[in-house]
């Protein structure tokens, strides 16, 4: 599976949609959105001259005051920078106007739905392309503008987005976005086994496949776990306390084959004592991360498997805490 699909899974869950367009776009247009209305759309469509246009997910929302008017949030997934998205976007969303006049006969001009579109990227560089189709064209006599308008479109580069809002937005959108931003083992376990018990009601049991399917497929390999036959099993899982499970296992045997590795040079004694240096600055920096982020001190505690007190000592008396 993409990295590019499995975000497409992850976000046709509404309760992942609407978490990031709450939380992601600009209050002016969040504030006018009814969110009880939230629909997913096909995202097939067919142009006037018979070509299939593919979009990766549709969604519709209405307005709060109503109307025959409604909102169309239009999601693009990226890994890679395309210089020539705002001209790909443009070219969607009059496939989507076009299916739109074809299936609702009575639809005034002058009723044609707001398109949103938003590009999640998670790419290592920053996102440079134009946002703009006015960016896009060419030199031309100023005021020509009128004639084509203005079109954009908003960027969620997730490895860009501010940390200190990731921490304290509780919404869905803003855990997967945190799990794509870890890189330490043991705060990826730790919100692992949050989330799952965030996402233990029944209703959340697709959600939850969805996301061992991401993490298993996507995050983790992206994080050096290469087993193999593990990863398969931990496929078939919708418990994400078990990929958690299967992270500190990991973990142990690589720190247990450095340790055997530094007794066979000679070395033991130096590379514990830096191997508990380095692990021990990097859990205080962590705790202190989460502790400000919002998580109280017992559900730290009871992920990391440690009392209240350990973490209180080991985060050097957090205020927070």
């Amino acid at each position: 599976m993409g990295h590019d699909s499995s975000y497409k899974r992850l976000f046709s869950h509404v309760e992942v949609v609407e978490s990031c367009v709450s939380g992601f776009l600009p209050r002016w247009l969040v504030k006018e959105l009814d969110f009880s209305t939230l629909q997913a759309l096909p995202t097939v469509h067919i142009d006037h001259r018979h070509r299939e246009r593919r979009n990766d997910l549709l969604w519709r929302i209405e307005w709060k005051d109503g109307g025959v008017c409604y909102v169309v949030l239009m999601f693009e997934f990226q890994s890679t920078v395309d210089q020539r998205m705002v001209v790909r976007l443009w070219n969607y969303v009059g496939c989507v106007w076009e299916e739109i006049l074809n299936n609702e006969k009575g639809l005034e001009k002058a009723s044609l739905p707001t398109v949103v579109p938003i590009v999640v990227y998670n790419g290592l560089h920053p996102w440079n392309a134009a946002q703009d189709i006015d960016d896009y064209l060419r030199a031309r006599p100023r005021g020509i503008q009128r004639i084509n308008g203005h079109f954009r479109y908003f960027v969620l580069d997730v490895r860009r987005l501010p940390g200190r809002k990731l921490e304290k937005d509780p919404g869905l959108s803003s855990w997967i976005f945190r799990l794509e931003r870890t890189s330490s083992s043991q705060e990826l376990v730790i919100l692992l086994r949050i989330l799952e018990r965030s996402l233990r009601s029944e209703r959340y049991s697709q959600l939850r496949r969805d996301f061992v399917q991401w993490i298993v497929s996507i995050l983790l390999p992206q994080r050096g776990y290469e087993e193999t036959a593990d990863r398969k099993m931990l496929e078939e899982v919708d418990d994400m306390s078990q990929v958690a499970d299967y992270i500190e296992n990991w973990r142990a045997q690589d720190q247990a084959e450095a340790r055997a590795k530094g007794l066979a040079e000679g070395k033991l004694e130096g590379r514990r004592e830096g191997l508990a240096e380095g692990e021990t600055r990097g859990e205080v920096s962590m705790l202190k991360r989460l502790l400000g982020g919002g998580l109280s001190i017992d559900t730290i505690a009871q992920a990391l498997g440690m009392t209240v007190i350990e973490v209180r000592r080991l985060a050097g008396g957090n205020n927070n805490a």
